[in-house]
């Protein structure tokens, strides 16, 4: 299990293209559409899916994101955790997503001998989005609370208490 490194497309123009990957009828505010680049890289895009804009504050040009991937019980675990940042200087920026618009995300893509499923979990506004699901494949240590871990929960469970594994897994915000 590793830290997300999900990075912002800061490139990216909205296109009618991309705007068709999504479906149509989903109600949801956020929408989150993934899919595979190439062997090493996911596409993430996110859409504002409301009649207004909203604001998105990033932490170092990414987003709160996740992998989770189903397990051998077909169980969504986190094979990833989000590691806050404890500097001011993380958190300079503000994006204005108008109505309708896509964000743009890469992030890497695993291998492994084990076949399963991927989706991303989006934590925004202190509310979970998922994307649709990835046939993938992966180690089945991905699973394993890895050393990286287990030290960052031991730093923030100083700052924050019992729920630091919810928050490293964006079930509630830090």
């Amino acid at each position: 299990m590793f830290l997300n490194q999900n990075r912002i497309d800061n490139k990216f123009k909205f296109n009618e293209e991309v705007n068709s990957k999504f479906i149509t009828n989903q109600t949801d505010s956020i929408l989150v559409f993934a899919e595979t680049k190439d062997d090493s890289i996911f596409s993430i895009y996110i859409k504002n899916n409301e009649k207004k804009s909203l604001k998105i504050f990033p932490q170092d040009n990414s987003l709160y994101l996740i992998q989770e991937a189903l397990n051998e019980k077909n169980e969504w675990k986190p094979i990833e955790f989000w590691g806050y940042s404890t500097c001011g200087n993380s958190y300079d920026k503000t994006i204005n997503l108008e109505p309708q618009k896509i964000i743009h995300l890469t992030t890497d893509r695993y291998s492994g001998n084990f076949k399963t499923r991927i989706r991303f979990r989006l934590l925004l506004d202190k509310m979970n989005y998922f994307s649709n699901e990835i046939p993938s494949t992966i180690n089945k240590s991905k699973f394993e609370k890895s050393k990286w871990f287990l030290e960052f929960a031991k730093l923030f469970t100083k700052i924050s208490g019992e729920n630091v594994e919810k928050q490293m897994f964006l079930k509630e915000s830090f």
